[in-house]
């Protein structure tokens, strides 16, 4: 499985504290999506104008409109801008399908850029009008080890009025890359030494707010978490098997599950700690890379979640699950919908621990802030 990184450099233009660039990224089991918008002007006015249209953007993707739909429709408002005294901003708006296919509609933004076999060249989009607006189309497809390139015009009109007639554009980017760029060199370190060379070629400061995003494709690296029974004893089996057949480490989170799990496979169930007040159960089975309880260690996991892996110390079942998710990019999370009616008991709420589906939530949520992709199926 494919994911796509993103490697974001941005600096404000000089003598301004607010970056009139605004980007969103966000994760679907049916693509990734990143949109990179540019408000007119600069400061307060420009930033809200930028948030403004990501926003516009995405809920209309998560409404279910295309992403070609989403980027004409919010081009179309813009038009009123030209007239009027209402926000106006600039976009780039990336679709990049789960097999590295990829789609990009952009209004009034530099041409991006393709990075393969570590040689870039300039993508030139189709141009064509919707209304009174027009757009540009670019499509192609990401391989394994290549990258895209979005910016915003304080890459592309960088050195303007510095010598460069109208800045280094998307060609500019190109040379640079070709030229500096080598095969073994770290790829997340390369939208910021463009952005110096922007810095650079502009006498020593931004002319403009600056923003390039890399986005690189790469091989996932996958996590299947499995809590919870099934709603009914008959999809013991099938959830145990698809449980085992999913690709990269596997997580059980639960003791009724890893039952389930070791019954309908026939596996040994190995107690390795019985745990204590402070410290959940652990278990071993085949096939499995970590085995523990459920719902206290899923509380557990959510509180400390959030804390920097480097102050994880492994010590505990909670902190080598979030050990586990912090290092996995894309997390299966299978989970059975049969209720337990003893996680409801009044002893949990007085200790503040919340029932299985209610902390899965919060877990899901704080995972897909952290930039994971989680994909969920229930039995």
């Amino acid at each position: 499985m494919k994911f796509f990184d993103d490697f974001l450099c941005q600096k404000n233009k000089k003598m301004q504290t607010i970056c009139g660039d605004h980007c969103v990224c966000e994760r679907t089991p049916t693509g990734t999506i990143y949109v990179v918008c540019d408000g007119i002007g600069s400061g307060v006015y420009a930033n809200i104008a930028a948030i403004t249209c990501a926003d516009h953007l995405l809920e209309l993707f998560r409404s279910g409109m295309s992403i070609r739909m989403a980027g004409e429709t919010v081009a179309a408002s813009m038009h009123r801008a030209r007239k009027e005294d209402i926000p106006f901003s600039a976009f780039s708006a990336a679709v990049i399908f789960p097999d590295g296919q990829f789609v990009v509609y952009s209004y009034e933004s530099p041409n991006l850029v393709i990075l393969q076999n570590n040689h870039a060249v300039e993508l030139v989009p189709r141009f064509y009008t919707a209304g009174f607006e027009v757009i540009g189309e670019a499509t192609g497809t990401l391989l394994t080890g290549d990258s895209l390139l979005l910016f915003s015009d304080g890459v592309s009109q960088a050195g303007m009025g510095h010598g460069l007639g109208m800045g280094i554009g998307s060609a500019g980017v190109v040379e640079f890359i070709n030229r500096n760029h080598r095969s073994n060199d770290n790829i997340a370190e390369l939208p910021q030494k463009i952005v110096e060379m922007c810095k650079t070629v502009s006498a020593g400061h931004h002319e403009d707010d600056t923003t390039l995003v890399l986005l690189h494709c790469r091989e996932a690296r996958e996590l299947t978490l499995l809590t919870g029974p099934p709603s009914e004893k008959s999809l013991d089996k099938i959830y145990a098997t698809d449980f085992m057949n999913m690709p990269g480490k596997k997580i059980v989170s639960g003791s009724t599950t890893v039952e389930i799990v070791a019954r309908e496979l026939d596996f040994k169930i190995v107690t390795l700690s019985m745990g204590d007040s402070f410290q959940p159960p652990e278990y071993f089975i085949e096939g499995a890379d970590l085995v523990t309880e459920g719902a206290v260690t899923l509380n557990h996991v959510w509180n400390i979640l959030d804390e920097p892996p480097e102050r994880l110390t492994g010590g505990s079942v909670a902190e080598r699950m979030c050990l586990m998710l912090h290092d996995a990019d894309v997390i299966h999370l299978m989970m059975g919908n049969a209720s337990n009616t003893a996680h409801e008991d009044l002893i949990f709420k007085q200790v503040g621990v919340h029932v299985r589906k209610s902390i899965i939530r919060q877990i899901v949520e704080r995972l897909k802030n952290m930039g994971k992709l989680v994909i969920e199926k229930g039995y």
